[in-house]
């Protein structure tokens, strides 16, 4: 994927350490930590002897932090000084010219919600909310003025370092987990036409009305699982193994698990169809097959996870005998 310089500076600076050396300090420095002052400074150091007066006076001329640097860069046989002079250009930008909002400076603004969120360092959701929602009316602005649904989010994302589509689902799916369905549903109703694997977005859909509507749910996942049969995935196909075992058609339950044992390939693969399939049983009560099947799991508390499962398995073998007719 192409990412924009602010969106590529973000990412390096999110994704390396410090003591890296290959990079340079001012490649991953968040400047947000600079003083008014010190960006000035460098500014001088860079041979831009430019006040905040004359940064302010300057920047009406121009629509967008990238503009400006281009403007201000005259030396195009030296990439690096220009992306030195636009880390700064953007800072100040960001700080001083507040009422000329780009989507660059926008995005960033979202990368930071995003990567607070993952860390857990936010106390309320308000912000990471209101920049979803400015997210959708952009996206769907662009729409408006007759850009593809897919071709707008894919322009839109090539300005974050995360991972906007991932993002959008983990942080849906969160909301259903703690009881915020409403909300959920319409997060699903506003991306649902901007996103890419369509088949995640429809388990989170299923999931949202399953507690209504459980045949309504029953559906959309047998189409899930028919698309699944053309294009395997495992992490998906465990997700949804792991919702039916508390409510679901127990026909497409058997029918997932055999698909899924077919993709297994790791030690932890089979641990973890192990468990769901136990606590199903359990589930039905069911508690012989239940036990056969955490009998198979104790024997192998000893494998590594990530060693590779043999196909000629014989507790793979018992498995598929105990759960698939």
């Amino acid at each position: 994927m192409q990412f924009q310089t602010k969106a590529l500076y973000n990412l390096l600076r999110l994704n390396t350490s410090d003591e890296d050396e290959n990079l340079e300090e001012w490649q991953i420095e968040d400047l947000r930590l600079c003083s008014d002052e010190e960006l000035f400074h460098r500014f001088f150091a860079l041979e831009i002897p430019l006040s905040k007066e004359q940064f302010l006076t300057l920047g009406n001329e121009f629509d967008t932090p990238e503009d400006m640097a281009e403007a201000l860069s005259e030396d195009g046989n030296n990439p690096q000084k220009h992306d030195q002079i636009y880390l700064i250009i953007f800072e100040l930008w960001r700080r001083f010219l507040p009422e000329k909002q780009t989507l660059s400076i926008f995005c960033d603004e979202l990368d930071i919600q995003i990567y607070l969120y993952d860390q857990g360092t936010v106390e309320s959701d308000e912000n990471i909310q209101d920049a979803l929602a400015n997210l959708e009316e952009i996206l769907d602005e662009n729409v408006d003025m007759g850009v593809e649904p897919s071709g707008a989010f894919q322009s839109l994302s090539e300005y974050l370092a995360h991972d906007l589509e991932s993002f959008i689902f983990d942080y849906t799916a969160e909301q259903i987990d703690s009881g915020y369905e409403t909300y959920a549903k319409e997060l699903l109703e506003g991306f649902y036409p901007y996103m890419s694997d369509l088949k995640w977005f429809d388990f989170l859909r299923a999931t949202v009305i399953s507690s209504q509507n459980s045949e309504e749910a029953n559906a959309i996942l047998r189409i899930v699982v028919d698309e699944l049969k053309e294009t395997p995935d495992i992490d998906l196909q465990m997700e949804i193994l792991q919702f039916l075992v508390h409510s679901g058609d127990p026909e497409l339950f058997v029918k997932l698990v055999k698909m899924t044992t077919n993709l297994l390939q790791t030690e932890e693969d089979f641990s973890e169809i192990l468990e769901i399939v136990a606590e199903y049983y359990h589930r039905l009560d069911k508690e012989e097959l239940s036990q056969k099947i955490e009998g198979i799991m104790e024997r192998r508390t000893r494998k590594a996870p990530g060693s590779a499962l043999k196909k000629e398995d014989p507790d793979l073998d018992a498995f598929t005998s105990l759960v698939i007719p």
